[in-house]
């Protein structure tokens, strides 16, 4: 029995005390296994192969063949081109990333990251006991992580825009338990493709569910239906079994019941956080070690980038910064910056800086908007932002659409007021709303992006943002900012703004 611990965002409303992610453990029997479906993992290996190929004959065409004028120089570099893009599949393969079963970012992230560190050591060896193959050892090295790096951008554009959406490959799921904490897990599956699972329906055994839709999915009868009707139990090959309570405790009874080779058991909303948890078996007792604070060394090191990474993008957006302060001040009148206090945690706040997009007026007009429009008023008190916002002026609709108006908030990085990667900045007006959560999201400094942005951030209520920023600060480390990162960049190239 293998096990496994994922994490769902809790999405409960704001009666919880707490939004703590749910812990989910992954109970694997010795059932027959099934034939998994090959064709994303084929089609991701094409589009290496051919992405592989163009970088192959760009280094040749620009650094091989026609740049050397020697037959044994370029002999040697043919052998470190070559060495090193057969490598990268090659190592990929090991680790499974082309027969992963679901499309999580995360994990593809995490197994990226050991076939590149696999790769390195691979190419050590030569390295270290041949003196002659130190020159091929640079080259092959760096033409490897060359190609792991453009074939992981790759594979997430081609996921997210076709694997993900088009074709939608994801793992088709059965839902054990029609309860809100179920209703919550089928709304955030059908949210956010990318964590890899498709909600078919659910099973339960309240009779009063039966017939009925709950998050858009249909409730198809009792539990013991997807034992005994093969054609219910053929629409999904996985199962997640929510709402422990509503079963009677007898999880591995239950689990034997249910006709799949994975099992995926939510073990409740309380206080405990499945992020950055191991499994732990004591004798035969199952145990969490749960971590509650980011390590310190992780914060040091994300200082140290934060300075870095700001201060180079300052300079290098320089003119760009000054030619959207000039359009700025010709659109509307007013001044270039907007400064609104915000809380960096504990009883500290700071200005944080953007670009205006609204009319200097702007919390006059949001004020008369809520006072004489019920369903404004009803929008904002849901998600804290509007749909249709009269007070965005005609160049801020540019500028948030682009993420431009964010880019002030580099000196605030610069300053350590805020980090590249974090929470989301919230208002002191707006702690009440966030509760308790604000002891966790307030260890770390806010961020100019974070993971809620970068999750359905469009669809998503305040108290899901609030929810995603805990599992975001109990589960953050330099790969999950990097995770982060590379669906920022994704998103503002698409310009799925504010």
């Amino acid at each position: 029995m293998a096990v496994r611990w994922l994490a769902f965002p809790s999405t409960t409303g704001p009666a919880m005390s707490k939004l703590d992610p749910e812990v989910v453990i992954d109970l694997t029997s010795a059932k027959k296994a099934t034939i998994p479906t090959i064709a994303p993992g084929l089609l991701l290996a094409l589009s290496d192969g051919l992405v592989l190929a163009l970088v192959g004959w760009t280094l040749n065409h620009f650094l091989g063949v026609d740049a050397l004028a020697e037959p044994m120089e370029a002999a040697a570099w043919q052998r470190s081109l070559v060495t090193g893009l057969m490598l990268v599949p090659l190592v990929k393969s090991v680790f499974g990333i082309y027969t992963l079963g679901r499309f999580d970012y995360m994990e593809r992230t995490r197994r990226t990251f050991q076939a590149a560190f696999l790769c390195c050591a691979v190419l050590a060896v030569p390295f270290i006991v041949m003196e002659g193959f130190r020159s091929f050892f640079v080259e092959a090295l760096s033409i490897a992580l060359l190609g792991f790096a453009i074939t992981y951008v790759a594979d997430l554009l081609l996921i997210q825009g076709l694997l993900s959406s088009a074709l939608d490959w994801r793992t088709p799921v059965m839902i054990v338990g029609a309860g809100p904490q179920g209703a919550a897990i089928a709304e955030k599956l059908q949210r956010l493709p990318w964590l890899g699972m498709r909600p078919v329906g659910f099973v339960d055994d309240d009779d009063s569910l039966w017939q009925t839709r709950v998050a858009g999915l249909p409730v198809m009868g009792p539990v013991e239906l997807l034992a005994n009707s093969p054609a219910v139990a053929s629409q999904a090959s996985a199962a997640i079994v929510a709402d422990m309570g509503r079963h009677g405790g007898d999880l591995t009874g239950l689990v034997r019941t249910l006709p799949f080779r994975q099992v995926y058991c939510v073990l409740g909303e309380g206080n405990v956080s499945a992020v950055d948890a191991s499994y732990h078996n004591l004798h035969g007792s199952l145990a969490l070690r749960v971590s509650v604070r980011p390590p310190t060394g992780y914060l040091r090191i994300r200082r140290a980038m934060d300075v870095v990474l700001s201060a180079i993008l300052l300079v290098l957006v320089a003119p760009l910064m000054l030619g959207l302060a000039i359009a700025i001040k010709l659109d509307s009148p007013g001044p270039v910056m907007f400064r609104q206090k915000r809380w960096a945690g504990g009883k500290q706040t700071f200005d944080l800086l953007k670009f205006r997009s609204m009319h200097v007026d702007a919390e006059e007009q949001l004020q008369h908007l809520l006072a004489n429009d019920p369903v404004a008023r009803e929008e904002y008190m849901t998600y804290h932002k509007l749909t249709v916002d009269p007070r965005i002026t005609p160049l801020g609709r540019f500028l948030r659409k682009t993420s431009l108006d964010e880019l002030p908030q580099l000196w605030n990085i610069l300053m350590g007021d805020m980090s590249l990667i974090g929470p989301r900045a919230y208002m002191p007006k707006e702690l009440p709303e966030v509760g308790v959560s604000a002891d966790v999201i307030g260890t770390v400094r806010p961020g100019l992006t974070g993971y809620w942005q970068v999750s359905g951030r469009h669809r998503t209520t305040f108290q899901e943002r609030v929810s995603m920023d805990v599992f975001y600060v109990r589960n953050c480390g330099l790969l999950f900012d990097f995770f982060i990162l590379c669906k920022t960049a994704v998103m503002v190239l698409k310009g799925d703004g504010s």
